[in-house]
């Protein structure tokens, strides 16, 4: 197992595990793999990295807040789950150690739009996952921005807001946020981080980071739930697309809940859905999972329309 290396990228140059992944991974063609697209000669540079091996695979997570992202990738399918499950186990000893994280978290593809669910995940302790609908504006250049009310304002939030951020988030969230703690590249990864604010008051929040093609993305936009969430909303999606427009940026990508989707906010917007993803998550704490098993905690999957158990 390798731990994090909190200081700098020594892991990256030293013998060993990650050493021989970075080297590889662009090359190396494997079976199965949970994020096609992924850079992962630029995820094994991280310096928070966690990773995890046996002789068909690997595991990595990268801490996100209360959240362990997740990457793996399989030589073989055969006894992927046995290996999986275990390697699972030790990412969440090393993360336990090693960070805040309580949820260990999967993101699929949901290509063609099926609402696919992997029994191997659900077998491996992960419980039926939460659907994201990626919406996508085609020019951010090309839009006509609404005028915001005269009381509500966005400005750009630094490292002094992240209390402020925090707050929005567990409020809006509550068990399903991902903080605390904030994750350290949440303004270090992000190319704008707006705040929106009536009368000094913390509104919502948006995080926009670079996207393929000049484009940018919007991982989170969260609007704290004593305030109008159109409203808010509204604010933070025409500051975003404002300043892309000033860099001369194009589309806009931004990801929001499965049933959100035909929002007619984001129609006014000219946001349209392009595709979906899958979110899984298990607890981070093997003994936990255990207990769950032993327990007989039942898992409710979704597959299309059918409702079923395994």
């Amino acid at each position: 197992m390798v731990t994090p290396d909190y200081s700098r990228h020594q892991q990256d140059v030293a013998p060993g595990m990650v050493r021989e992944l970075h080297e590889t991974l662009a090359s190396k063609q494997l079976a199965y793999r949970n994020q096609p697209d992924l850079d992962y000669d630029a995820l094994v540079r991280r310096p928070r990295l966690m990773s995890t091996q046996c002789d068909d695979g690997y595991v990595i997570g990268v801490p996100y807040g209360r959240h362990l992202r997740l990457f793996y990738e399989f030589d073989t399918i055969n006894h992927i789950r046995l290996h999986l499950t275990n390697l699972l186990n030790d990412m969440g000893e090393l993360a336990n150690e090693h960070s805040e994280t309580e949820l260990m978290v999967l993101d699929f593809t949901d290509f063609p739009h099926r609402h696919y669910v992997e029994p191997m995940l659900i077998g491996a302790g992960f419980v039926s996952p939460s659907e994201v609908a990626v919406m996508r504006c085609r020019d951010v250049r090309d839009q006509t921005l609404p005028e915001l009310n005269g009381d509500l304002s966005v400005r750009v939030a630094g490292q002094s807001d992240a209390d402020a951020i925090v707050e929005i988030e567990r409020s809006a969230a509550g068990e399903a946020a991902h903080t605390p703690p904030l994750a350290p590249q949440f303004f270090e990864e992000a190319e704008w981080v707006g705040i929106a604010e009536r009368g000094g008051s913390p509104a919502g929040y948006i995080q926009v980071g670079a996207a393929e093609k000049r484009g940018i993305s919007a991982e989170e936009l969260v609007v704290h739930p004593d305030h109008d969430f159109s409203e808010v909303s509204r604010a933070l999606l025409a500051a975003a697309m404002q300043r892309g427009a000033a860099d001369n940026r194009r589309a806009m990508t931004l990801r929001v809940a499965g049933d959100s989707a035909g929002d007619p906010l984001l129609k006014e917007f000219s946001f349209r859905h392009v595709t979906n993803e899958l979110t899984y998550q298990r607890p981070a704490d093997p003994a936990e999972v255990q207990r769950r098993y032993d327990e007989k905690v039942t898992t409710y999957v979704k597959v299309g329309k059918i409702w079923g158990r395994f």
